[in-house]
């Protein structure tokens, strides 16, 4: 508890210190507030509507800047792409993304993702709101958000310690001035129903946004079941026209079967260098009882208030917690041609992950002579902790028992099983219980103070040249716990991270930036399956350098183009099948997008990536040189609706193609799954039914039925799932 409040009186007192500096630069606020000078504010309900491009972005230092001053390479999903697609999970909305790949575990429970090959931390790197770290480790519910941005490269500044894949952030609907009731229900030709409310309006100075969602999940995969709900609340209070309350109130709960994927052998002598089969992709070998069990919470609170035009003093506090039970099942030490391997299958009840966040920031704009000043003050603290029992065999060739539970699902004691033409397994529950491991539960403590200036001159708008300058001093601590009682630490660091950059705009649809920016990543866990499995490696830095354009040739179309260069410390499963950190990693590449609206009826989202991933200066020297694991190097997407008003009123197709080249399963390069191109075909027709508002979807999506490889890294081989045709029925009662 003396903790527990140790932390808030930090934030407090920074809160104070913040507070009184921005009361000494109100008088000077007042006169550039004079002189026309004040603090812009972007609600996300204001960007563009009915749109597949967005103004702003709402994630990072640069949260609330229009895209085309943002120096960043930002991909934005507006609400538009989501309804169109009809998207159910996050990579649904982030294939429209390049460089964001599905990587080890099968897709269908949550998404692990990578993007330009580096992994997106599912502790730190999902953020709601553009501020509370969320956990990833269950679906998160898109019904209740208006946006899906990937802020794409390091983002320490901002954020602390996340890995230099970037920021995935979800933004939630908020309460609109009108009253909003709208029921709808979507399903899919394997059985999939589900059905969803979203309600809420503006009453005085009190705005609720409340959603609800409830039912089944079926991929199409064999042996899968499964159920999912969620609820949520969004509130603002609004006593002032200067000051602003929000809270954010999520409950997800998902229930749901996790395939079996395949796993080749991790010794150096026998890495796979034949490519297995594609099986049908209904094919799982798995059994219906390998169950993925999450449940997870989260709140958000925030405080804005603005005690003068030109300057604003926010709050931000929050909670992610999230309660799992996993039965993660492989076909261990694979072989391509017969398609056989041993069941595996481990357990492990009771994980435990959390998130607490504060954060306090004063913002406001102010002139010095012909330069204005747009800066950015703060103080933040996020302390996660883990729980991650060790796992229980409970399928495979270990002990007498553990091979006896292969005969009860209905195999041999060898547990064989194939992934070409599987034996239908029994559905068994089993336990995965342990007792209390004191050294499994750890806890990481980032406490960070930073500053961003972003200074502006020339041009007739004050904004031809802008040269951005940001600086972060963190204390990080990185703990066990022990049998003996008192924590240990394990890890600590005080470094300061800084970052600049430079952006002209000749003018007002046109940009050019160049930036730097010093990273800092916590390592994610060890997998499962590495004999160091759970284990939560040191820290490490990078170095992110990035140029390039953006083009708004016309209104609501927004062209980018951008070469990044990261480089981090790699981490990878070594020879012995331990997940070390051991070398440097270089990633070097060009992105390209081009998103909105081409002519009023036609909306258009394409983007490309080209990218050279590589292995360097590893203790082994037969890695220096390989190509970065679950890597492709090219990657493009290309979708699009086109409204056909002038035919039929309400009518509107949609098309995509999503290509990812040939990707390496392990650090050793041994085998490369191939290439592949998934095409997508829908359409909505909007109508009215006794003065409501109707809207009818339909999507399928991977229309041929392409069979490929989904996820890969560390040796695993996880199928994509079977084609599968959407469909959805809203009604907007009010």
């Amino acid at each position: 508890m003396a903790t527990k409040w140790k932390w808030i009186a930090g934030l407090g007192v920074s809160g104070i210190a913040m507070a009184a500096a921005g009361q000494a630069m109100a008088q000077q606020a007042e006169s550039d507030t004079q002189s026309g000078l004040a603090l812009e504010e972007i609600v996300v309900t204001a960007d563009r509507k009915d749109s597949y491009s967005a103004d702003f972005v709402q994630a990072g230092s640069f949260r609330g800047a229009r895209q085309i001053d943002t120096p960043l390479t930002v991909s934005v999903i507006p609400e538009q792409v989501l309804k169109s697609q009809q998207a159910q999970s996050i990579l649904d909305a982030l294939r429209n993304s390049p460089g964001v790949t599905s990587s080890q575990t099968s897709p269908t429970v949550y998404n692990n993702l990578s993007i330009r090959g580096i992994p997106v931390e599912n502790r730190g790197n999902y953020r709601l709101n553009g501020s509370l770290p969320i956990v990833n480790l269950i679906d998160l519910p898109l019904e209740n958000k208006v946006r899906v941005e990937a802020l794409k490269g390091a983002s320490a500044l901002y954020y602390g310690f996340t890995t230099p894949s970037g920021i995935i952030n979800l933004t939630t609907k908020r309460p609109t001035l009108d009253p909003v009731f709208a029921v709808s229900v979507n399903g899919n030709d394997h059985g999939q129903v589900q059905g969803h409310i979203d309600a809420g309006g503006t009453w005085g100075i009190l705005g609720v946004r409340g959603n609800v969602a409830y039912g089944t999940v079926d991929s199409g995969i064999d042996n899968t079941w499964g159920r999912r709900s969620f609820q949520s609340g969004a509130f603002q209070l609004t006593p002032s026209d200067n000051l602003r309350i929000n809270l954010d109130v999520e409950h997800i709960s998902k229930e749901v079967t996790e395939p079996t994927v395949i796993q080749g052998p991790t010794a150096a002598a026998s890495l796979l260098t034949v490519l297995p089969q594609l099986p049908k992709a209904s094919s799982n070998p798995g059994s219906r009882g390998f169950m993925n069990k999450a449940d997870a919470t989260n709140v958000l609170g925030r405080v804005a208030w603005k005690f003068t035009p030109a300057w604003e003093i926010v709050a931000e506090g929050g909670i992610s917690y999230l309660e799992r039970d996993r039965r993660f099942s492989t076909l261990g030490n694979f072989n391509p041609v017969t398609g056989l391997g041993t069941l595996t299958m481990n357990a492990a009840d009771g994980q435990l992950y959390r998130n607490k966040n504060g954060r306090i920031e004063l913002a406001g704009t102010f002139a010095t002579g012909p330069i204005v000043h747009e800066l950015l003050i703060g103080a933040s603290k996020n302390i996660r902790r883990q729980y991650s029992p060790s796992t229980v065999a409970r399928v495979g060739t270990g002990s007498v028992a553990t091979r006896a539970n292969c005969v009860l699902l209905g195999l041999t004691t060898t547990c064989l099983q194939s992934a070409y033409d599987p034996i239908d397994l029994a559905d068994v529950r089993f336990d995965g219980t342990t007792a209390y491991n004191a050294t499994r539960d750890t806890s990481i403590k980032d406490t960070g103070f930073y500053a961003f200036d972003r200074m502006r001159f020339g041009g007739v708008n004050d904004d031809m040249f802008s040269v951005l300058l940001g600086i972060r001093k963190s204390d990080y601590k990185e703990t066990q716990e022990t049998v003996a009682g008192p924590s240990i630490e394990t890890f600590s660091d005080k470094p300061v991270a800084l970052s600049g950059g430079l952006v002209f705009k000749p003018k007002e649809w046109i940009s050019a930036y160049a930036t730097y920016i010093e990273g800092l990543e916590s390592t994610p866990g060890a997998p499962l399956t590495a004999n160091n499995a759970g284990e939560i490696l040191p820290a490490s830095n990078s170095t992110q350098y990035e140029g390039g354009i953006k083009i708004e040739p016309k209104k609501g179309l927004l062209f980018t183009a951008a070469y990044f260069d990261i480089t981090r410390e790699l981490t990878y499963v070594n020879d012995a099948n331990f997940f070390v950190k051991d070398g440097e990693a270089t990633y070097r590449g060009l992105e390209f997008s081009l998103t909105g609206e081409i002519t009023p009826e036609l909306s258009l989202y394409g983007s490309a990536l080209f990218l050279r991933a590589k292995q360097g200066e590893t203790s082994n020297a037969a890695l220096v040189g390989n190509r970065i694991e679950n890597t492709a190097k090219t990657q493009w997407s290309v979708s699009g609706e086109y409204r056909l008003t002038q035919l039929v009123e309400g009518l509107a197709i949609n098309a995509g193609a999503y290509y990812t080249g040939a990707r390496a399963i392990n650090p050793q390069n041994s085998l490369f799954v191939p290439g592949y191109t998934v095409y997508d075909l829908g359409g909505s027709y909007a109508f009215e039914i006794g003065g409501v508002g109707m809207t009818a979807r339909i999507n399928a999506q991977n229309l041929t039925g392409k069979k490929y490889f989904a996820s890969t890294s560390s040796n695993y081989l996880a199928f994509g799932a079977p084609s599968v045709i959407k469909f959805s029925l809203t009604a907007n009662i009010f």
